[in-house]
């Protein structure tokens, strides 16, 4: 199960980074629901809503420099045999390769229709 989750998010890193958020939206269940960094929840009812959202986030980092992500440091944890939930830490990473925002996030998976879905996401705020 761990490798199995490790080349979903590798995958859906790779995804993101080809900046498709079409294909992107695509691993996400419907509904999902992710708990941002300030604590809000935003709540992406069909995977148009995910693609929406996620442009956004994608234009942002942008501007702000992001060029690709590394992942590091995963925990995972079966939730029986249809869910899982998934901890790693982001690295974002500018076009030198350099580090500029990092976190910890968590994703809890459902096996829906035989493929896995985010069902939710969670980022670790530490103050």
């Amino acid at each position: 199960m761990e490798e199995n989750a490790k080349m979903f998010f590798r995958k859906y890193g790779s995804t993101f980074d080809s900046w498709d958020m079409d294909k992107f939206s695509s691993f996400f269940h419907e509904p999902f629901i992710s708990i941002r960094g300030d604590g809000k929840s935003v709540i992406m009812n069909t995977k148009r809503d995910a693609k929406i959202f996620f442009t956004r986030v994608l234009n942002t980092w942008k501007r702000d420099g992001y060029h690709k992500f590394q992942t590091k440091d995963y925990e995972i944890i079966n939730l029986g045999e249809q869910s899982i939930l998934v901890t790693f830490t982001w690295q974002m990473m500018n076009k030198e390769n350099v580090i500029i925002r990092q976190w910890r996030q968590s994703y809890n998976l459902v096996k829906y229709n035989n493929q896995w879905k985010i069902i939710m996401s969670t980022f670790h705020i530490n103050k």
